[in-house]
Formats: C-alpha cells, structure tokens, sequence
C-alpha cells in the first residue's frame, strides 16, 4: 500500500458509550444546555478571574476519574484563568476491551466541564498507540509512526469516532494530529519498524533524488542497483559488520533523512485528511518536540510539516532538552525556540504546546524544580515574541507509574500553590498589558541566527563516524543558535533563530548569523552575499559553509562566497597540544578561550580590516576580519562560535565581543546593564512595551535589574509600580520575579 490507502475493517458505532447506553441516549451531539455556546465564568470568593485562552495546561485524567473529580479539576483551572486544556483522547482507554465496545465517557465529561467556564479543549489524537487487542498494548501515548499498516483501518475508526462524537462540541478549540511526532533512524531497542506505505515510499525518495537515474545513485552509494525498487533500506544497504564503519558512504544516510521525514509529513497529512473527512473547520496543530536538537535525526523538515497544519507548535521541557545550558538560559532557549518555528515558511500559527510547570525528579535527563517566577516567565516571554498560546504540562500529576508526583502545576494533593497562582498573575498582567499598550505586536527580530535541517543531515551523517567532544555532536548547531540567540536578547537586540529554507530576497534583519552551518549550496553562499548587499551585517563562522549538502568539501569555501569576496578558508586547524583551546585575548587580557577549532583564513583583497579585538592569545592573529559589502558588510570570523558557546567553561566574553561589533548599529531604546538579562520588544498602539526576564532576586544575590532608557516616567506593568528615570538614563528596578514590563507615560 503505496498511498497510506486504508484496508477494510469491520467500523462500528461509536456513538455510544456504556453510559449513554444505559441511559438508551444514541445522539453523539453535546447536551442541549451547552449547544448555546454560553460562557460561564469562574469566580474565586470576592474575585472575578476570567479565563484567558492565551493561556492553556494539559490536564491529566485518570481512567478511573468519576465525573465530580473531573468537573473539579476543569473548575480549578477555571479559577487559575486557563482559558485552554490540552486532552488526550487516549485510543487504549476509549476501545480499551475490544473493537466492538467504546467509553467516552471520561472524555464527554471534561468537555462538557470545559464548556460550562468557557475553556477550550485542545484535544490529541493518539491513533498511533493503539489498545492491547491491536498489539500495542500497556502504552498510553507515544512518538512513534505506524507500526503496522494492518493497523490502518482501525486507525481510521478510532479517529472518525473522535471527531465526530466532538467536532461540534461548544468546547472544542483545536485538533493536535499526534503527540511529538519524531521519527529517529532507529528506536532506542535497536529496531527499526516500516510499514509496506513507507517501504513503498522509499524508491520514489530515491528517484526524486537522483534524478530518475540508478547510475547516479549508484555512483554517490559505490553500488550496482539495477532499479530503485531494488535498493534496500539504508540499515540493510551495509554489510552488518560494516555498518558503523567510518568509510562508508554518507549517501545512504542523506537520504535516510529525507525518507523519514518524508514519512512524517505523510502520516501527519493522512491523519488531518481523516479528521477534514468530519470537521473541515476546527484547526490542526503538530507539536514536533527537538526544537533545538539536530532535526535530521530527528526527522523533521518543519517546512513540509507546517503545510498540513494551521498551528506549528513547540515543545520545551528543560528536564530533557536543555542539559546543555544553564539554567539562567532557560527562559531565552525557550524564546529562540518558539521564533524558528515562527520563520518556518508557510502560512501557520505558532504557540508552545507544551512547556514544564512542575518539579521533576525521576523523568528527565536531568532532576529540575521549577519556581512560581520561572512558570510566570516561560508563560509570559513566548506571547510577547507572537506565540498565539503557552500550554504547560501538566495541570496535575499523574497518579501511577511515569511522572506521578511529577510535573504538576498544582500540587500533589491536585490544590492550587504559588506556581498555579504565577499563571494568575500573567492572566492578569496580560490584561493590563491591552488596557494599558492597546493592540500589541512583537516587534520584528533585528538580529536572525541562521540553522539549516539539510546541514544538520550533513552533521548528523559524521557524527555517525566521529561524534567526540571535539566536534560537539549533530546537536551543536542548533543548540548553539539557541544560546546564540540569548545572548544577542541579553544585549538588548531583538533576535531570533531562522531556518535556512526562510530566507530569501525578502529577508529582513540588521545582522544574519551563520555559525556551525557546515553545509550549504553555492546558491545559498550567493544569497548571503545578497543580503550583505541589501544591508545586512553578514556573519559567517569558522565552521560554516565547507560542504555542499551532498558532504561534498567545497573548493574554495565558503561556497559561494570565498573567491567572490576576496577571502578564503585554507583549512582548519586543532590546537598544537591536542587540546580544542585557543584562549582569547581582549584588551590585553585573556577572557576565556575559542574551543574546537580555528580557521585558517587568507585574504587577497585589501578591503578586509582585521577588528583589533578579540584575537588569538596565542599569536595575537585577529579572531574576526569585515569588508563593506554593497549597503551591508560581511564579517568572518576565524573560530567556531558554535562550540565556544557551547562550552560551559570557554567563557562568553570574546563571543559577545564579536556579536557587539556585528550589532553596533542596531538602535536599542531601552538596554539592559545587568547580568542575564533578557529583553524583549512589544509595539504596541500607544508606544513600546519592554519585556525584561532575569533570574528572580533570589537567584542574583539580591542584586537589582538595570535598564538604559531615556529620562522620563515608567509604568512596570508587571507590578503596578511607576518609577521615574533621571538625566543618568539609569532604571534599577528590585523585581523580585526577574519580571518587568516596562512603558513610558506620556
């Protein structure tokens, strides 16, 4: 079955669930008390607390919850202000006997809960983990792709149930088509399962990509295939005693890539097609969860998946994702996340479908708490840089097995605590942000860092013969354009990350960031240098465009620029003593060191100024060289700022010297002076809003929060509280939470 085509299954009506049938009720449609739509609104004693839909929690039911329980759980995050509840419609719970018998019970209960405060349910498809009597049994919800194309027609059952049993619900807001779809080379036990649609799929991959010519192939794989159909899957290409040798060739690795995220794009769009078949209105959201882990291991092409949905989302749980950073990181990673999905071309909204609220202990690479000011921040930070919503998981714990006594925003007795009441506050910060800024847009970034997925490929397929600490894995790239990113917010500059497929003739930005893009075409060299042209501060790394994406050494390189610009790469060069340290000299003074590598840049045009800091301690060699380029400028650098800054004890200094130089011109009305302090622009109608974000007082010893703003009166929105600034320019602010929103009276 070539098509994802689904095979004939018995379909039964699953209309009605055992309640319903001992009530003799056959109608799937919602009670007539809540098809009226109205919107009844919590309120605690003596305070009237709207719910907010910018402000969402996956909620966690129990198949045992009675209808009470659920009711009062739906009642308490009324109170909170969520104006969203993700739900998973768990298959293994709904047909959890057999094919014939269905419960929704549970399900009708928190959606009818939901109507009855005016909440929203964003509800999650799950028909990849089917019940026990389909062979996957003990699993509630998981990442993986089909297992099974037999599965199919069940597939289709279960999700035309879902949707038709709730498309016309009053409470329904949105359709999640499947939980962090990843789709990885091989599962963590060592098989790989394709189902006979992906294994059809895999010749036409092959033809696409080398040109409808077996000989092609052949000659990039060091084959004889005498037809695509022939060719095995990549896994089974090698002999089994050669498949991790580091001289095989990386063609079948490249286009393993392309299959897999091929088949994510296709099990996405048959399942939106299947939920289109009942309801050809309510929006469709993908929540693809490696933001900021090497996407072609992943399989994600973003571009592809955000054309089958109205609502791209992210997914950022710390515990898991950012061990690479430190925890005052935290809330810029999450940030620069939610704005590459944001620059995925296509017409889509993006939120953050899901993002830690609650301690954690045993699920997640690394044991993290999280505070009643970080919750306010990963809520508050995403909207102001245009996610549509912030869903944090998850509302309760659960009660057995993963995660119970984990990740709750309430507490383990399900009542609300400080970190419940944080979201409160940002509900009612946002309201006083309309009534005080009017309509409110984030203002555009004036500094992108670039990352590319056809790289990543690249990066991945050698990490595959000689991932080390040397050359920081297949994650660096985008991890360091993650921590790239934070730095430039740190500064006061507007920044967010790009993907390469999103930049074109149109692009916009004061500074454009390549760092760690190890592979691109001479085309994309070329459009860089357009940019340059049109006005941009151009940066470009050490580690930067040496291959085409076929992980072919351009000759010159960067390709596409060196030979057309006047400087070249002759090569990379390791540190003589067998370490990756070149410490870094500025002003005279060592700050730290460049890690990995470092360049070996020649110039044959005159035109090129070396910038007296930082330089190599060593030799005192310039680290960085520029040249005006049209209206714009280009600037090389001689080192990897990918895996300095990824090296926690590399230090920052030399890095955000260069990223002071690129930046000088970008105008930065308010700056701030103090120490991991993020800052964030929002124009409003009736002039700025500055969104500041810092480690709350506890965490920076007690120390104030300084701004740099022009003399006048300042309202912190997040306070209430007016401050006044004097001919210094200098804003000091206690902000206990590490959160302010500051705007000027007029």
């Amino acid at each position: 079955m070539s098509e994802w085509s689904v095979p004939a299954v018995g379909l039964v009506n699953a209309d009605r669930s055992p309640r319903e049938e001992a009530a003799n009720e056959v109608s799937n449609s919602p009670p007539e008390h809540l098809r009226s739509g109205v919107r009844i609104k919590l309120t605690q004693p003596g305070v009237e607390c709207p719910v907010n839909e910018r402000l969402g929690t996956q909620i966690w039911l129990e198949r045992d919850l009675s209808k009470d329980e659920t009711r009062a759980l739906v009642a308490r995050a009324a109170e909170v202000g969520f104006g969203q509840l993700r739900v998973f419609l768990i298959w293994p719970w709904i047909q959890a006997e057999s094919p014939d018998r269905w419960d929704f019970d549970l399900f009708d209960d928190v959606f009818d809960a939901a109507a009855e405060h005016g909440i929203k349910i964003k509800a999650t498809l799950t028909a990849n983990s089917g019940p026990w009597w389909l062979g996957t049994g003990s699993v509630l919800h998981s990442q993986t792709m089909t297992l099974d194309s037999a599965s199919r027609g069940h597939m289709e059952a279960y999700i035309a149930a879902c949707v038709k049993r709730y498309s016309a619900h009053p409470a329904l807001g949105q359709w999640i088509l499947w939980n962090e779809p990843m789709n990885p080379p091989d599962n963590p036990w060592g098989d790989t399962f394709v189902t006979d649609e992906a294994r059809a799929l895999w010749p036409e991959v092959l033809r696409e990509q080398y040109e409808n010519d077996i000989a092609v192939l052949n000659k990039r794989w060091r084959s004889g295939y005498t037809a695509f159909d022939e060719v095995p899957l990549p896994k089974d290409v090698m002999h089994p005693a050669h498949r991790n040798n580091t001289w095989r060739s990386f063609g079948p690795i490249l286009s393993d890539y392309v299959l897999r995220s091929r088949i994510i794009e296709k099990e996405l769009a048959w399942v939106a097609g299947q939920v289109r078949v009942h309801d050809s209105r309510t929006p469709l959201c993908a929540n693809p969860c490696q933001s900021l882990y090497n996407h072609a291991e992943a399989g994600y092409n973003l571009q592809n998946i955000a054309k089958t949905v109205d609502v791209l989302g992210a997914t950022f749980h710390a515990p898991w994702s950012f061990g690479f950073a430190q925890r005052d990181t935290h809330t810029p990673l999450v940030i620069a996340g939610t704005t590459l999905l944001q620059n995925v071309p296509g017409k889509h909204g993006v939120e953050v479908t899901e993002a830690q609220t609650g301690n954690t202990h045993y699920a997640g690479h690394t044991p993290l708490g999280v505070s009643h000011s970080q919750i306010a921040a990963t809520y508050l930070a995403p909207l102001l840089v245009g996610a549509q919503s912030v869903t944090g998981w998850c509302f309760n714990t659960r009660a057995q097995d993963f995660e119970a006594g984990e990740w709750g925003l309430l507490d383990d007795d399900d009542q609300i605590g400080d970190r419940a009441r944080a979201v409160t506050r940002v509900a009612k910060c946002l309201d006083r942000l309309e009534n005080t800024a009017g309509d409110w847009t984030a203002a555009p970034p004036a500094a992108l860092v670039l990352t590319s997925e056809q790289s990543q490929a690249v990066e991945f397929a050698f990490s595959q013969v000689g991932d080390s600490s040397f050359n920081r894995g297949a994650d660096a790239a985008p991890q360091a354009a993650g921590l790239l990113t934070a730095e430039l917010l740190r500064s006061g500059v507007q920044a967010g990350m790009m993907p390469v497929s999103g930049v074109n003739d149109d692009t916009r930005a004061d500074v454009i960031i390549a760092s760690h893009i190890a592979a691109w075409s001479e085309d994309f060299g070329r459009q860089l240098l357009s940019l340059a042209h049109n006005g941009a501060t151009v940066v470009v790394d050490g580690l930067s465009g040496e291959f085409d994406l076929d992980a072919k050494l351009h000759r010159p390189w960067p390709g596409g620029m060196a030979g057309t610009v006047g400087a070249r790469s002759r090569g990379l060069e390791t540190a003589h003593d067998g370490t990756t340290k070149y410490p870094a000299q500025l002003f005279g003074q060592t700050v730290g060191y460049f890690a990995g590598v470092r360049d070996e840049l020649e110039f044959t045009d005159e035109t090129w100024t070396p910038l007296t800091d930082p330089v190599f301690a060593e030799d005192g060699t310039p680290v960085a060289w520029e040249r005006s380029w049209g209206a714009g400028k280009l600037l090389f650098v001689a080192a990897s700022l990918a895996n300095t800054i990824l090296d926690p004890d590399a230090g920052t200094a030399a890095v955000n010297a260069i990223l002071r130089h690129a930046t000088t011109g970008v105008p930065r009305p308010c700056r701030p002076l103090s120490a991991h302090t993020v800052l964030l622009t929002v124009n409003g109608e009736r002039g700025p809003v500055w969104g500041i974000f810092a480690p709350a007082i506890s965490d920076r010893g007690g120390r104030q929060i300084q701004l740099q703003l022009r003399p006048g009166t300042y309202l912190d929105i997040w306070t209430e509280a007016e401050h006044r600034v004097g001919p210094d320019g200098m804003l000091k602010l206690s902000a206990p939470d590490g959160i302010a929103l500051i705007t000027e009276l007029l």
